[in-house]
């Protein structure tokens, strides 16, 4: 199998697993609990949130650990306002996850251009209308394409707004960026495992609770937190991924000779992702192809997967939405990988037009 679907989630690295085994083996105590069985699991927690806190330039007393990126990016989305400022303004390429609680919050959706990069225009109107929380992905989950973060960030403030990053594809491939209030990570997506995400807030921020029950992450968080996949997370995120462009330029130059169309061309993208579209062949098809000939690929959001719905990232950027082929490599993949798939995509693409002309 070649796995190129690394931002759906990502193989666990080595020295994760290794960082992780004892908690789920030795130490799988409650660290909220009070006997000589919790000492460990507590002390790894409160070592993981130092350590995270360094990473990211933060107190860590303002690490809130989550269950995942979802769940922090909830978590910003409702609790989270400046003083005299509560409107909420989003891209319109958020991840679903982003979007669906800002449109129950009755949020500015601002538009993007044809690369997927947010129309700064937009920001500012959404701003003069007195928006106080900005939510921006850093890296887009289905294109792999980069925001302007600096650029936003000075925006937002010059606005007295406050902006929220999702960083959920960013955090432990790229190296971090600090132009940001608040910031949600994930693990999973890193090379850490799935259950374990976290908020970054700056200091002197508030911040209201969104899950309520007990008083575990300073009242802001309640529920027994899982001490493994949160070192696991940390693990990850915190050594940088190589940077995989070469592979994915290879890949990308394959894809293009085929007539794939690259998605956000032009623009700052992840160095794992490559996301094209092939004119007339439905991306579905095409990952089903793949599938058959051995490669793991995606169309887009693993949270969207089985929807019938188009992308919403394509359609925002003004493209066909059932058109999109994702292609992410991991911090694992090699140059064989390419090739493979490179070999497999001809047989697929080729089999599609085939079929197509008959018709």
């Amino acid at each position: 199998m070649i796995y190129f679907d690394h931002n759906a989630t990502s193989a666990p690295r080595p020295q994760v697993l290794e960082a992780a085994l004892p908690f789920f083996r030795d130490h799988w105590a409650n660290p909220a609990s009070t006997h000589s069985g919790a000492r460990r699991p507590a002390a790894a927690l409160e070592e993981a949130r130092v350590r995270l806190a360094e990473w990211g330039g933060v107190r860590s007393r303002d690490v809130v650990f989550t269950s995942g990126a979802t769940e922090a990016n909830h978590l910003a989305l409702r609790g989270c306002r400046p003083d005299g400022r509560d409107g909420l303004a989003v891209s319109a390429v958020e991840h679903p996850s982003v979007l669906v609680p800002a449109g129950e919050l009755g949020a500015v959706v601002m538009g993007v251009d044809s690369r997927g990069i947010l129309e700064l225009d937009a920001l500012d109107a959404a701003l003069d209308a007195g928006v106080g929380l900005v939510s921006v992905m850093a890296a887009n989950n289905e294109t792999g394409v980069i925001q302007p973060l600096s650029e936003i960030h000075a925006r937002t403030h010059a606005a007295g707004a406050l902006l929220h990053v999702d960083a959920a594809q960013y955090a432990g491939r790229m190296p971090l960026v600090h132009d940001w209030d608040l910031m949600t990570i994930s693990g999973h997506k890193a090379g850490g495992l799935k259950g374990a995400g976290a908020l970054l807030i700056r200091q002197g921020l508030p911040l209201q609770a969104q899950q309520l029950g007990g008083d575990q992450e300073r009242g802001r968080r309640a529920g027994t937190v899982d001490v493994a996949p949160i070192v696991a997370m940390v693990e990850a995120v915190c050594e940088v991924w190589p940077d995989l462009s070469e592979l994915r330029d290879a890949l990308q130059e394959s894809a293009v000779a085929l007539g794939a169309k690259v998605s956000g061309l032009g623009a700052p993208r992840l160095s794992n992702t490559l996301h094209v579209r092939f004119e007339g062949l439905p991306g579905d098809a095409l990952v089903m192809g793949l599938d058959l000939n051995g490669v793991c690929a995606s169309t887009g959001s693993a949270c969207s997967s089985g929807a019938s719905n188009p992308s919403h990232v394509l359609e925002a950027m003004g493209m066909d939405g059932r058109s999109g082929l994702r292609l992410s490599l991991g911090w694992n993949s090699t140059k064989a990988d390419v090739e493979a798939a490179t070999e497999a995509l001809n047989r697929v693409v080729a089999a599609h037009r085939d079929a197509l002309e008959v018709l």
